[in-house]
């Protein structure tokens, strides 16, 4: 995690660090990102960010727990504390879509580290926050087994596990598919990403639901 010079560094000073690494890491898978190139647009010399950061990993880890806070930090604005388990799964998905949607850059670091069969450097990344993913949506599932609307006999582990692939490479796979193009290119081709209109998400959601709850609802059964 960064040093302490860096966060001694002035708001303007360290935002623009921020900015300029969120869009090589964007822009370039993590082998090929450079901090020749951060460091020359940010204005700052190289021993610096060695000041800074211990090196590029520890630069990248840092903007993909900036981005997966602010992630949680806006979905977590949009969820109903009192919503059921079905409700809560929805607006979670609506959120995490606008927000993939809103904040490009951010969402293509947390992209890059979150494909398990991408470089290995990334991997613990991956690992580190899937378990959080799981132990949240076991927790949701169990709240929502107490308030009786979610069955009582699945294991709640495996549903997390069930729920979190539905929500995670299941549901971008078939984003990604019926746009024909990768997740490089839906979020950095302003054009493309439009084509994923309000309409679309919502009915795309809709039928993720009917899934879930056909599967996990108490009151299917």
């Amino acid at each position: 995690m960064p040093k302490q010079t860096f966060f001694n560094l002035p708001p303007d000073k360290r935002q623009r660090i921020i900015n300029v690494a969120l869009e090589e890491f964007a822009a370039r898978p993590y082998s090929k990102a450079s901090l020749s190139n951060i460091v020359a647009r940010a204005g700052i010399a190289k021993g610096s960010m060695y000041q800074y950061f211990e090196d590029k990993k520890d630069l990248y880890t840092y903007l993909f727990d900036l981005a997966a806070q602010e992630k949680l930090a806006y979905i977590g604005k949009m969820i109903d504390p009192a919503a059921d388990f079905f409700t809560a799964v929805e607006q979670t998905m609506l959120a995490g879509m606008r927000f993939n949607l809103e904040h490009p850059r951010l969402s293509q670091v947390y992209a890059n580290a979150m494909e398990p069969l991408g470089e290995e450097i990334l991997h613990e990344l991956y690992i580190k926050s899937k378990s959080v993913a799981l132990d949240f949506l076991e927790q949701m599932i169990r709240r929502g087994q107490q308030q009786g609307s979610v069955r009582l006999d699945v294991d709640t582990r495996l549903a997390a596990c069930w729920v979190y692939s539905i929500l995670g490479t299941a549901l971008l796979d078939y984003i990604l598919d019926s746009l024909g193009v990768t997740i490089k290119e839906m979020l950095a081709d302003p054009p493309v990403a439009r084509k994923f209109t309000e309409d679309r998400m919502r009915g795309i959601i809709s039928e993720v639901m009917k899934l879930l709850r056909s599967g996990l609802s108490a009151k299917e059964r």
